[in-house]
């Protein structure tokens, strides 16, 4: 691969255009979702940090499911039900072409929840109540792994800061920090959408996802500032300029391979995995997608110093 395959002072604006845009869609994501009713807040909070009850039931059926939107299966269930208070805060989710059926509600008693499946079952029914599958989450306990998982992200945020500011300069930690955080803002934003778009909601495995994103943004920029450094030690090249954009087509094989090999399995889990492993997988890839652009070309665009 030439040592001039990228053209990092050509590119440097459009870079910064791109990020930019990245993070003004984000941006829209998170208000929008802070406003949006059905959610008010950054993003789509699932039971593990909110609380309640899920149950998940699959429906009969001989070759394919008849189709219905979850705005009419809650009108029909409104109709029907004796507890209009408890229809008015139940989230449903049509699944595997409208076979699996994902019920949200608060927490409630078990005849409450009975009596609810019931009505399901005589609007489109037969369920298959021995598919039957429901957990519930305390609101304590909901708020205690949303606290937990936000001061992970926190601690684990103030040790990378200390590793980079003891492994570069101000200036390289700087970037590196700025890097990261682009990162994980972007992926933040694409699930506030999502939570928007899709009703995707966000729980403890989107806090893990965050924390993987985050040491895997880092080591990859780590790889490349290091690789900079070195060159400019050296004194092989013209100016701070080349060094950055010859250390950058260096380190590009050895990042895009390490991408690959780590989306090839991500893949494999949102084509074939379990469906509870499934936005897990997407916010990772998304993450190394973007981490890697980042590292590639944002962080190091920055350090390009203007002609004179």
């Amino acid at each position: 691969m030439s040592s001039k395959f990228i053209k990092l002072l050509k590119i440097k604006k459009g870079i910064w255009y791109f990020s930019l845009f990245l993070i003004l869609f984000s941006l829209s994501g998170i208000l929008l979702s802070s406003f949006y009713k059905p959610i008010k807040k950054p993003v789509n909070l699932g039971m593990d940090f909110v609380g309640g009850n899920e149950i998940r039931i699959e429906r009969i059926c001989n070759e394919s499911c008849s189709e219905i939107t979850t705005d009419i299966l809650l009108q029909k269930i409104r109709d029907i039900s004796k507890d209009k208070t408890l229809v008015n805060n139940i989230r449903l989710q049509l699944q595997n072409d409208n076979k699996l059926i994902s019920i949200r509600t608060p927490f409630i008693k078990i005849n409450k929840s009975e009596e609810l499946i019931e009505n399901i079952n005589e609007i489109i029914g037969p369920l298959d109540f021995g598919s039957k599958n429901s957990r519930s989450v305390g609101p304590k306990l909901g708020k205690d792994l949303l606290v937990n998982g936000l001061s992970s992200l926190a601690i684990s945020l103030v040790a990378i800061s200390l590793y980079l500011s003891v492994r570069f300069d101000k200036k390289f930690s700087i970037l590196a920090l700025t890097a990261l955080f682009h990162d994980l803002f972007i992926v933040f934003g694409c699930f506030s959408w999502l939570g928007i778009i899709l009703s995707v909601e966000v729980n403890s495995l989107f806090a893990v996802a965050l924390l993987t994103i985050a040491g895997y943004s880092v080591n990859d920029t780590v790889v490349i500032f290091d690789r900079i450094r070195e060159n400019n030690k050296s004194k092989k090249y013209n100016n701070f300029n080349e060094s950055i954009e010859v250390s950058v087509n260096e380190s590009l094989r050895r990042t895009l391979f390490t991408s690959l090999t780590t989306l090839i399995p991500l893949l494999t889990l949102i084509l074939f995995g379990s469906y509870s492993l499934f936005w897990f997988s997407i916010a990772l890839a998304i993450g190394i997608i973007v981490g890697s652009y980042s590292s590639i070309l944002l962080a190091p665009s920055f350090l390009i110093e203007d002609s004179k």
